[in-house]
């Protein structure tokens, strides 16, 4: 339109020109009204091209497409197993296959329905099979038939999403197991800034397990360390922007009375009359008999080879990999679980029959199996089994095989998975794979842990940059803008400019704190970095007094166990050693190895510590 626009407009000038104007001056009006045409010419090829490009990605970026590879309409949606709702046992109604029960009425539904016809971004959290999901379809399904569903099907899949925006207007985003999609390349408040802001009347409807909601409560920000709690960060930051609605896997008497209602479902008459510590959709999905299956599998003559693919699989998810995994990475993986139960001495069944066993519904006509999927297309545990409790460490063979699956962001978030665990040369070549392509909280990390992969110049770069985009979308005053500048900060002070460093730590300490306020941690951070930049730049008595009181501070708003506080405890010593003030670097040394006995051998602040404590002693007379 504006191309067909800019030539009318250029047809016009250029008649009024011939009529009115003298030769030359028309042929100077043509060639510049030429010109014009020309530019919008191309700015509208260009424009047709990405929309083209766009539309050729939508149908892989899209979990359910249209026909025509466009957003179906929600009305359209038949099949609920499709959008994520876990199957019961499938019976025949009518001549047809019947694999979902009637849908019975939940008592969030009011508190759902307010939430969802305010609109923004709506979340669903409870544990597996409470009904998340099938609540959150049916209410869609009620409220908002006309609109688009948009669901997309991986985490990089809501980039490619975004560049085709202009393809619909009202929609419904759905995002089933939230956990998914968060993160860099996924959801991000800026991500859901872009979602959100616009009149395009747009709802971001979710669902999310209890056990992953907790990992984003700010309880468990204590155990990220430096750059590493940024990914938790970015997690929190989403999830408070959304209402939220807690469903229950128990179900309350009234909504049991609802489901005896429908006595003609003989699936809920089961599930009725089972044991009420469990929900009734826990029970229609059979969660408790494939647990107890998988438990009894390992009984000696059983399923014990089938038993150890199921645990090799739900640790993967576990890890933070959430895809199917290839069959032949699933065989070499369980190997290890066998014989740590006993291996030959269990009489494991052979690979087919393990894996007959575990995709075998737990009854005839059911569907819900210990592992989903097939040989083909990957396996997948069934996320019922991932939130039990008391599970064994991960093996160091499954970090590696799902880091070395997943894409360049997904891998990013299992090695933060790593690095809190304790095992960081586990996590460093994820970390570096991430940093290459672009995630620049996966470059930090190198940096703060001592494995650049590239120089502070090239990092300082990089991190100016990244806030310059912030502050054009978000503002100079948003806490991501904050945490990039102090990113320019930090890189500045890594290329050996403390006095420029202290200046811009200086400027932004005051801004953080009045925005977020002093005991924020990112405001207790960049204190931090002020006292470490002014006793860099040579002022060794008043930079070791500031960095005194960051660190009591930060004690007293953090704890003194908080991984943020010994690792800035251990900066102070690493400060006094390279201003050759060994004295004071020991007796602090002292203090923090009594205080870092908690933490794993392998842990970079444990390899940090017993490094700089051989220097010292090695140089004590």
């Amino acid at each position: 339109m504006r191309l067909v626009a800019a030539v009318v407009v250029s047809a016009v000038i250029g008649l009024l020109a011939a009529l009115w104007g003298s030769e030359a001056s028309a042929g100077v009006l043509g060639a510049a009204v030429a010109a014009v045409v020309s530019v919008v010419a191309l700015g509208a090829q260009s424009e047709w091209q990405r929309q083209a490009e766009a539309a050729r990605r939508r149908p892989e970026a899209l979990q359910i497409a249209s026909l025509g590879g466009r957003f179906p309409l929600v009305r359209d949606l038949r099949d609920p197993i499709a959008v994520g709702v876990h199957p019961a046992e499938t019976t025949e109604r009518e001549g047809r296959l019947d694999r979902v029960p009637a849908y019975v009425t939940r008592d969030i539904e009011p508190h759902l329905h307010a939430a969802l016809r305010r609109g923004g971004f709506v979340l669903l959290v409870g544990e597996s099979t409470a009904g998340k999901t099938r609540a959150a379809f049916e209410a869609i399904r009620l409220l908002h038939p006309d609109q688009h569903f948009v669901a997309p099907s991986t985490r990089e899949a809501i980039a490619v999403l975004l560049d085709d925006w202009d393809a619909t207007n009202g929609c419904v985003v759905w995002l089933d197991d939230l956990e998914r999609f968060l993160g860099p390349g996924g959801l991000t408040t800026s991500t859901l800034h872009r979602l959100l802001i616009s009149d395009r009347q747009v709802l971001v409807l979710a669902t999310m397990r209890s056990h992953e909601y907790d990992r984003y409560r700010d309880r468990a920000e204590i155990e990220a360390s430096g750059p590493a709690q940024e990914i938790w960060r970015q997690g929190r930051a989403v999830l408070r922007q959304a209402q939220v609605v807690h469903v229950e896997r128990r179900w309350t008497n009234t909504e049991r009375e609802r489901a005896r209602a429908l006595t003609t479902d003989p699936r809920l008459v089961r599930a009725l009359a089972g044991d009420q510590r469990f929900g009734v959709a826990e029970l229609l999905a059979a969660g408790p008999e494939l647990v107890e299956g998988w438990q009894h599998a390992w009984v000696p003559g059983h399923h014990p080879r089938g038993a150890a693919l199921v645990a090799a699989a739900v640790d993967a998810r576990r890890a933070g990999y959430h895809g199917p995994l290839p069959a032949e990475v699933l065989q070499q993986l369980h190997e290890g679980y066998l014989v740590r139960r006993g291996g030959t001495e269990l009489r494991p069944e052979s690979f087919r029959d393990a894996l007959t066993w575990a995709l075998t519904p737990t009854v005839p006509a059911g569907a819900n199996s210990l592992l989903l999927g097939n040989i083909e297309h990957g396996l997948l545990a069934f996320d019922y089994l991932i939130d039990l409790p008391a599970h064994d460490a991960i093996p160091e063979p499954v970090w590696v095989a799902v880091m070395d699956l997943a894409s360049p962001h997904e891998a990013y978030t299992i090695a933060c998975n790593v690095y809190l665990s304790g095992n960081f040369p586990l996590a460093l070549p994820a970390l570096r794979r991430a940093a290459e392509a672009g995630i620049g909280q996966a470059e930090a990390i190198l940096w703060e842990s001592d494995a650049p992969m590239r120089s502070a110049e090239d990092g300082l770069a990089v991190a100016k940059q990244r806030t310059r985009a912030l502050r054009q979308e978000f503002g100079a005053d948003h806490e991501e803008t904050l945490m990039a500048e102090s990113m320019v900060a930090s890189f500045t002070l890594h290329c050996g400019r403390h006095s420029e460093a202290r200046i811009l730590y200086e400027r932004l300490t005051g801004r953080a704190v009045s925005i977020l306020g002093d005991n924020h941690r990112v405001a207790l951070g960049l204190e931090f970095g002020l006292a470490s930049s002014t006793f860099a730049s040579g002022a060794h008595d008043e930079g070791l007094a500031l960095l005194e009181t960051a660190v009591q501070k930060s004690i007293s708003t953090l704890g003194p166990g908080d991984l943020a506080v010994l690792d800035r405890r251990r900066w102070v010593v690493q400060l006094l050693m390279e201003a050759g003030r060994d004295g004071d670097a020991l007796e602090r040394l002292t203090a923090l190895e009594t205080d870092c006995t908690h933490l794993s051998a392998m842990h970079p602040i444990t390899v940090s510590v017993r490094r700089m404590a051989s220097q010292l002693h090695h140089h004590q007379p």
